[in-house]
């Protein structure tokens, strides 16, 4: 299971980077123009990916490795609120998670374990390697969007094939 969450982890790490690249050449208006999905723009989505790999991943899977990480810089970012940074810092911090997310995976001692997470209205009882997969799956599913966005605004892009890697 760690080889193919590394894997998965990794992939991440390199979409995000390739995106970003796209994004860099973005105006501050084109990253925030409202263009109808559910985290309105661009940033939205970009801001609400990284939410939940801090706060999922990096805080409450985090809890459960033998030495936790730190990772107090990330939930004092999100905790202040990540939507107030300039999109220079969300670079930053995406790249500092992104790290800290494969050195999350390489920490973890049983990916079998079983964990609940509540959440307002809902709770999840899974294993570790079912949260992993779900939340490194999420990343997926939105920076799909954020392609599809692009693709709209007809910026080039092609930051998901993990054959490439």
């Amino acid at each position: 299971m760690r080889e193919i969450l590394t894997l998965q982890a990794r992939y991440n790490q390199f979409a995000n980077d390739n995106m970003l690249k796209v994004l860099e050449t973005l105006s501050p208006s084109d990253l925030q123009k409202d263009v109808g999905v559910y985290y309105t723009s661009i940033i939205g989505t970009f801001i609400h990916i990284l939410e939940a790999d801090i706060a999922i991943l990096l805080d409450i899977i985090n809890s459960y490795a033998p030495n936790p990480l730190d990772t107090k810089a990330l939930q004092d970012a999100l905790a202040s609120g990540l939507q107030n940074k300039s999109f220079e810092s969300l670079i930053t911090l995406r790249r500092q998670a992104d790290r800290l997310i494969i050195d999350l995976v390489d920490s973890i001692a049983d990916f079998n374990a079983v964990r609940e997470l509540s959440f307002p209205g809902i709770s999840f009882k899974k294993s570790i390697a079912q949260y992993f997969l779900s939340i490194l799956n999420h990343g997926t599913h939105h920076r799909g969007q954020i392609a599809a966005i692009l693709d709209i605004m007809n910026v080039p892009n092609d930051f998901a094939g993990m054959l490439g890697m």
